[in-house]
C-alpha cells in the first residue's frame, strides 16, 4: 500500500459522497442504513494499520447484527475505508449492538458507526465517548480544543498499534497450536502420537506457543517503530527462546518458529504502519544480519549450515519467505487443506532438522515422498501420510522446519483475510 496524504476537500467530498449513498439507499430498500467508518485524525487516512482496525471491526457488525443484508458495499479510498450496509432489523436495535461494539474495548473509540433509521433519522448515541487523550467527554474537549492535533495523532497511533500487536500475537500462537495439532504430519509430534520426538507431546508444544505471546507481540511493535530493528528482535528472541526452554524443561519446542515469525512480524509491523512491499522488508530486515542470523548460537540450522553448506531457514527469511507465501496461497486455493500445504513445504524445504537427524538422506526421502504423495489423488493423500509418518518414525527424522513453515503460512493466510498485501 502507498499512504498518502489528503487535504481538506477531499475529507468534504466523501463526507458528501457518502451521504448520497445513504440517502439513495434509504429510498431504495426503505430499511436500516448502517454506515461505518474510522475516525482518524490528521492527513492520512488510510494505512494498513488502520484497515487492521477497520476489518476487525467489520467482522463484529456482521457477527453480531443479527439480521439479513440486504446490501453491503466496501469502499477503500485513500479518504480512509468505509462500509455502508441496509439490514432488515429495526434501527434501536442495530444501534444498541453498535454503540457496545463502539464501547466494548479502546479500539472502539476509532469507529463511527452511524445508524439511520428507514424514516432517515440518524440515531444518537445514549453514552458519550471518551477523549483518547484525557478520558474526558470528547465533545467538551473537542469543543475547547483542550489537545493538539499531535497529541490527538499519537494517542490514535497507540491504541492502532496496541491492537495490532495483541490481534497479531493471537494469530501467532492459534497458527502454532493449529500446526501442532494437525494429523497425521510424517515424523512430528500432532494429535495421534508424538512422531519421531521422544522428549516432547502435543500439551508441551500448546504450553510452549502460549508463552511466545508476548514475544509475538513485540516483534509487531518493534517493527512499526523502526525499519532496522534486527538486533532488537534479536535480542527479544533470546529472551523467548529462554522462556520456551523454561515452560518445557529445556525441550526445544519452538526455535524455528520464534525465528521465522519474529522476522515476518517484525516486517509486518513496518508494513502496517509505513506501507511498502510486506515480502520486501522481510527480505530486507533478515539481510540486515544475515552472516548472524540465528537468534541463538549451536542450533541445529547452525550445525547443518557448517557441515552441508545449505542454509535453510535464514535463506528462506533473506528471500522473503517464498515457501511460506506459496503455502500460505495453497491453504486459500483448496479451501484451508493444511496437509496439502505441508506437503508443498516438504517437498522443496532445505530441512535443517532432517539434515541434523538423518542427513542427506533423510532430507531426499522426505522430499520425494512429498513430492510422490502429491501427485496421487486427494482422497489418497492422507493415508499415505500415515504410511509416510511410520516411515519416519522408524528412522527417527523429523521434518521439523516444515512444521515451523506450515505455522508460519497459517498466520500469513490469517493476516491476509484482514490485511491487503
Amino acid at each position: 500500500m502507498i499512504i498518502e496524504e489528503i487535504n481538506l476537500q477531499e475529507i468534504l467530498d466523501a463526507r458528501e459522497r457518502r451521504a448520497v449513498a445513504q440517502s439513495n439507499l434509504l429510498k431504495q430498500y426503505d430499511n436500516t442504513v448502517v454506515s461505518f467508518s474510522m475516525n482518524i485524525a490528521g492527513e492520512v487516512k488510510n494505512t494498513p494499520l488502520i484497515e487492521l482496525a477497520f476489518w476487525a471491526a467489520i467482522e463484529r457488525i456482521e457477527t453480531e447484527v443479527n439480521a439479513t443484508i440486504l446490501y453491503k458495499n466496501i469502499i477503500q479510498e485513500k479518504t480512509g475505508p468505509e462500509a455502508l450496509y441496509v439490514f432488515n432489523q429495526e434501527a434501536d436495535t442495530i444501534k444498541h449492538i453498535t454503540v457496545e461494539i463502539e464501547n466494548a474495548n479502546p479500539i472502539g473509540r476509532l469507529f463511527d458507526i452511524d445508524v439511520i433509521d428507514r424514516f432517515g433519522k440518524k440515531l444518537s448515541r445514549e453514552i458519550i465517548r471518551t477523549c483518547l487523550v484525557c478520558d474526558g467527554p470528547v465533545t467538551i474537549c473537542s469543543r475547547n480544543r483542550a489537545h493538539g492535533l499531535s497529541v490527538i495523532k499519537s494517542a490514535t497511533q497507540e491504541l492502532l498499534l496496541n491492537f495490532a500487536c495483541e490481534k497479531l500475537a493471537s494469530f501467532a500462537v492459534e497458527s502454532l497450536i493449529e500446526e501442532a495439532v494437525l494429523a497425521p504430519k510424517p515424523g512430528l509430534v500432532d494429535s495421534i502420537n508424538n512422531g519421531a520426538h521422544k522428549d516432547m507431546n502435543l500439551d508441551m508444544l500448546c504450553r510452549s506457543a502460549g508463552v511466545l505471546r508476548p514475544y509475538f507481540a513485540d516483534c509487531v511493535r518493534f517493527g512499526a517503530e523502526d525499519d532496522k530493528c534486527i538486533d532488537t528482535l534479536q535480542k527479544a528472541g533470546i529472551c523467548a527462546e529462554n522462556t520456551m526452554l523454561k515452560e518445557t524443561c529445556g525441550i526445544n519446542t519452538h526455535k524455528g518458529a520464534i525465528f521465522a515469525m519474529g522476522i515476518y512480524l517484525g516486517a509486518l509491523g513496518g508494513y502496517l504502519s509505513r506501507g511498502g512491499n510486506l515480502f520486501n522488508r522481510c527480505s530486507n530486515l533478515a539481510l540486515q544480519k544475515s552472516n548472524n542470523m540465528s537468534f541463538t548460537e549451536n542450533t541445529h540450522g547452525d550445525l547443518v549450515r557448517k557441515e552441508f553448506r545449505k542454509a535453510g531457514a535464514i535463506e528462506e527469511a533473506c528471500q522473503g519467505f517464498p515457501t511460506a507465501t506459496k503455502a500460505a496461497k495453497a491453504l486459500k486455493e483448496s479451501g484451508g487443506d493444511a496437509l496439502y500445504a505441508l506437503l508443498i513445504i516438504m517437498e522443496s524445504t532445505i530441512d535443517s532438522n532432517l539434515l541434523y537427524r538423518g542427513g542427506q538422506a533423510a532430507l531426499d526421502f522426505v522430499q520425494n515422498e512429498s513430492t510422490r504423495i502429491l501427485k496421487l489423488p486427494s482422497n489418497e493423500q492422507k493415508n499415505a501420510l500415515v504410511v509416510m509418518d511410520e516411515e519416519c518414525i522408524r528412522k527417527n527424522i523429523s521434518p521439523g522446519g516444515a512444521a515451523d513453515m506450515l505455522a508460519l503460512s497459517i498466520l500469513i493466510s490469517k493476516i491476509s483475510q484482514i490485511v491487503n498485501f
